[in-house]
């Protein structure tokens, strides 16, 4: 497979041709199962078949250091044989290491040598995220892993954590399918992300009732009382106050990623780089960000100052309903304006954006039409995607069938735009071409011909058909002669009636 290397906001291939990226999270969480989703080389064979081209796999630090210093490689292997799936059917894969509450103590991700709660209480809220909010266990156990305190050998928390990726990112530095490493997921601050969220209750109370005295631990309650929750997220439907509480809470979130993640994304990326020189270093934001606080990320730098090659940007997005059935009050704006920040960091960062987490979405059937509608603003950004989560009974889920799209994964020249229809199963590309090849997939290859395919503006093109075998999807190679000016592709069976 080739090398994928960043060019600006765009990923590149060894051609010079640009690459979208658009799949799916592998992620166990589950102790019990070793961290090791049970599954065999048809799970990948499908994705494929789905025209997904890369796969977020979840690593587990509980699973690779189960104790101080000491590495699971047998549990590595297990990984890598997913991996080497992934290659066989042409995917690309990029490591997530996972966490979520921290650590393994309470929900997955530390081991538990690594989890300090000094004795404090860990609670659990309604929904699994709440204890961010609410668990002082969980809050002073990341306290001392953004401090790098001492493990019971005396090395602190985060050289463990470091030493800990570059073991990992040597064992898999055979496998040429890796792309990146995604050090941390969604990294929240401990006890600082109290600020960030009085700061957010506080705006809410001033712009929404009007309060001019604030009781905190008042107002908290409300956001951890289910009825009165729903209450409140409906009337954060208004963007005029939905953006004033963003917005207020962007400076203290901010500084957790500029004084503490940035620190901990450079030593993480040294480790890493140190065995791995190529791979994209992919970066997350803090917590808040997923929900719309604009992100003050800054670029891993190496020990010099300088700015490190090849890193890409990977923020997750989710409306306030996540993790609930209320579809009813799910708010396509509130979405908009995640993504229109992420624009913004991305606009600032000069990087290309892989949105690492979106969805999370039930078997609901509202599932669809939200679905269309995230997909259609990595169309507009031209972004690279994997959808939260591969899951039991995946394949019968309404958004499934979203995500089995046409998209341009390999542009021969520089991409202009892209729009896929789902209702006439048509997709409209875009790009300057270099006169190298381009792949569109699309979910109906199977069943089109080569009138299908209407190439407008191109001097002379050449197409080509590759259906999959055991499926309708496939692949439409076009390529365009070189032009300094834009061409138009469309692939479908309604381009004979449009033309």
């Amino acid at each position: 497979m080739q090398k994928l290397t960043v060019d600006g906001q765009r990923i590149v291939n060894e051609d010079g041709a640009q690459v979208i990226l658009n799949g799916v999270n592998v992620v166990c969480k589950d102790k019990l199962k070793g961290y090791v989703d049970p599954c065999e080389e048809s799970l990948f064979t499908w994705f494929h078949e789905q025209g997904f081209n890369v796969v977020r796999l979840g690593l587990i630090w509980d699973g690779v250091e189960p104790e101080p210093g000491v590495y699971d490689n047998d549990y590595l292997r297990k990984i890598k044989q997913q991996i080497i799936w992934a290659e066989q059917n042409g995917m690309y894969v990029f490591l997530d290491m996972h966490q979520d509450l921290y650590s393994s103590l309470y929900s997955d991700g530390a081991p538990e040598w690594a989890t300090f709660s000094d004795g404090l209480p860990h609670v659990v809220g309604s929904i699994w995220s709440d204890a961010y909010l609410e668990s002082p266990a969980l809050n002073r156990a990341l306290d001392h892993f953004w401090d790098n305190a001492p493990a019971i050998d005396g090395i602190g928390l985060q050289d463990h954590y470091a030493a800990m990726w570059k073991h990992a990112a040597q064992f898999f530095a055979d496998c040429p399918n890796i792309i990146g490493y995604d050090m941390m997921n969604e990294p929240y601050p401990g006890s600082r992300g109290q600020e960030v969220f009085g700061t957010i209750i506080a705006a809410y109370a001033q712009t929404v009732m009007g309060a001019t005295e604030i009781d905190m631990e008042q107002l908290s309650a409300l956001w951890f009382d289910e009825e009165k929750k729903q209450e409140i997220l409906v009337g954060m439907a208004d963007m005029s106050i939905y953006r004033v509480l963003v917005e207020s809470a962007r400076e203290a979130s901010q500084v957790f990623e500029r004084e503490v993640l940035a620190p901990f994304f450079n030593k993480t990326a040294a480790a890493i780089r140190s065995v791995a020189p190529d791979g994209f270093l992919m970066l997350e934001t803090s917590y808040f960000a997923n929900m719309g606080v604009e992100s003050g990320l800054e670029l891993v730098r190496n020990s010099e100052g300088g700015v490190v090659h090849n890193q890409v940007f990977t923020p997750h997005g989710y409306d306030l309903v996540v993790d609930t059935e209320h579809y009813e009050i799910y708010n396509q704006d509130r979405v908009d304006l995640i993504f229109a920040n992420h624009r913004k960091v991305q606009e600032r960062l000069n990087v290309p954006v892989l949105i690492g987490e979106w969805g999370a979405f039930t078997n609901h059937p509202a599932t669809f039409e939200l679905s269309k509608g995230v997909i259609s603003i990595f169309e507009k950004y031209l972004w690279s995607n994997t959808y939260w989560c591969w899951c039991d009974g995946f394949k019968e889920t309404p958004y499934a069938k979203v995500l089995n799209r046409a998209y341009p994964q390999v542009t021969g020249g520089v991409l202009a735009g892209y729009h896929y229809d789902y209702d006439t199963d048509v997709l409209k590309v875009d790009y300057i071409p270099s006169g190298d090849e381009t792949l569109i997939y699309h979910p109906r290859a199977a069943t089109l011909s080569k009138e299908d395919v209407v190439v407008s503006g191109a001097d002379s093109y050449q197409v080509e058909l590759r259906p999959s075998i055991d499926s309708e999807g496939g692949i439409v190679a076009i390529i365009a002669s070189q032009c300094k000016g834009e061409i138009s592709v469309t692939v479908g069976k309604s381009t004979l009636t449009l033309g």
